[in-house]
């Protein structure tokens, strides 16, 4: 209760004094085993077009998970490509009954084993609420990787079109990875993936208003 009190607040200060923040921020804690990463980063694009990616975002989700390679999650150093953990998506099912998308992935720590048919229960859902989009993927099982997850990207509007894109995920691993992920390994394994993964939705939303400005 007093993380979500803390980011209600932060939000509230980016809407009234977003002109004074700094951009292209990012910052991680560690805290009763949680790790907390947040990235802020400014852009400037219409509501029609944060509408429709955050829209495809979702549904690219539930029902064409691979397609998200191809721009959100593009150059992430996933489907085996990685240094210290590489984790790849074999499949996904979305149960339109109770928007739970099932995940089985593979887990490779290189160099010491490789955990297969590893499964993933998501839910992921968009909102908005006072002009502000949020659109969140929670984590409700994994067998092995993770014991907790939450992740919300933040897409708040300010003057003249621009906005502020804030990205804030908690994540406690699972009893191994706890003890394999250090601070050092999550800034490499976790952290840039957060900055990279805002980014790209940041960079989707400026192409597609180039191209809507263009016809």
């Amino acid at each position: 209760m007093k993380r979500i009190f803390t980011n209600i607040v932060f939000l509230c200060a980016f809407i009234m004094y977003g002109y004074a923040l700094p951009v292209d921020s990012i910052s991680t804690t560690y805290k009763n085993g949680i790790f907390t990463t947040q990235y802020l980063t400014k852009t400037k694009v219409s509501s029609q077009v944060i509408s429709a990616v955050t829209d495809n975002l979702v549904t690219d989700f539930h029902n064409s998970s691979t397609h998200l390679f191809d721009w959100a999650l593009k150059d992430l150093g996933l489907q085996n490509e990685g240094n210290e953990l590489i984790i790849i998506l074999k499949s996904s099912f979305h149960d339109v009954k109770t928007n739970i998308t099932h995940g089985l992935f593979d887990i490779e720590v290189p160099y010491f084993t490789t955990f297969k048919d590893v499964k993933v229960d998501a839910i992921v859902t968009k909102v908005i609420n006072n002009g502000v989009t949020k659109v969140s993927a929670n984590i409700i099982y994994s067998s092995l990787l993770l014991n907790n997850c939450q992740a919300s990207l933040y897409i708040i509007p300010q003057k003249n079109n621009e906005l502020y894109f804030y990205t804030n995920v908690n994540i406690k691993f699972g009893w191994f990875f706890n003890i394999f992920i250090t601070k050092r390994r999550y800034k490499s394994i976790v952290e840039w993936r957060v900055k990279k993964f805002t980014e790209n939705m940041k960079h989707e939303c400026e192409q597609r208003e180039m191209k809507l400005y263009a016809k």
